[in-house]
């Protein structure tokens, strides 16, 4: 939120079934993104950020408006992040096979500072939030997509009181 000069909210679901950790949404509208969080806190032997994906159903999500986003977190601080359409990343991610053989996993390796598939999608902890705010702004508008087991409930702001 700070990040986009506060002109994003942030919603945390209360569950996680859909592979959706917080959805985002202009102040004063709608949630409009849904966003996969994944935080690699090391880098592998390769200088590598790796975040692993798991689609037990065997396949992955995919929407315009639900995007991923992979943050490099060393020493409790953002040091490198990725903001990566699922579009995008479900065609450059590798994939293997799931757990026990169920489904897919899509795998996430990148540098934070090299060149690389991932490099357009990297952007430096103060650049998150207008890359998000970009992508919001760039959906079309119309209804949110619908998301299975979940609903969204408004107030009429112009209800009166009762009593």
């Amino acid at each position: 939120m700070v990040t986009s000069s506060g002109d994003l909210e942030l919603f945390k679901p209360l569950t996680d079934d859909d592979h959706t950790d917080i959805t985002i949404g202009r102040r004063g509208m709608v949630p409009a993104l849904a966003v996969q969080v994944k935080t690699a806190t090391t880098l592998d032997r390769k200088q590598l950020a790796v975040a692993r994906m798991a689609f037990p159903e065997g396949t992955p999500r995919q929407h315009r408006a639900f995007v991923y986003a992979v943050l490099y977190v060393p020493d409790a601080s953002v040091a490198a992040a990725w903001i990566v359409p699922s579009a995008d990343f479900n065609r450059l991610a590798y994939r293997g096979a799931g757990r026990r053989g169920k489904g897919i996993e899509l795998q996430f390796m990148a540098s934070p500072t090299r060149e690389d598939r991932w490099a357009r999608f990297r952007c430096g902890r103060q650049d998150v939030g207008a890359r998000l705010r970009d992508i919001v702004v760039s959906l079309p508008s119309g209804p949110l997509p619908r998301i299975r087991g979940t609903r969204l409930l408004l107030a009429s702001t112009t209800a009166k009181a009762s009593g």
